[in-house]
């Protein structure tokens, strides 16, 4: 940044790094009608400022997850997941809510 003025704080709030390693398969098994997905999200510490308070925001590791099942005859997929498997609590900044695991079931009609 150029020209900044003296006391300008910027609150960009950023981790330095972000990682994502993911490993899937949409199509495996009997007719290839098995699927998976699993992600690893890691993310580093930070210093976080705000007008609400300032200070070092914790890293965090996540496991995501999903297991699918296409119905070949109606063209639908049932699908099982989870954000945060190990429900893991992790924050983004103060004054923003722990964020633990989400756990899901989804079908989709007539998606292929």
């Amino acid at each position: 940044m150029k020209d900044v003025q003296p006391g300008f704080v910027s609150f960009f709030n950023t981790p330095d790094y972000r990682l994502v390693l993911g490993l899937g398969n949409t199509g495996f098994g009997f007719q290839k009608r098995f699927g998976f997905r699993i992600d690893m999200r890691n993310q580093n510490s930070y210093y976080y400022e705000s007008d609400f308070r300032q200070g070092e925001i914790d890293g965090f590791t996540t496991l995501d997850a999903q297991v699918s099942y296409k119905f070949t005859a109606t063209r639908s997929i049932l699908k099982l997941g989870a954000t945060n498997l190990t429900n893991k609590y992790y924050q983004t900044g103060f004054g923003n809510p722990q964020i633990g695991g989400i756990y899901y079931l989804s079908f989709g009609y007539n998606v292929f």
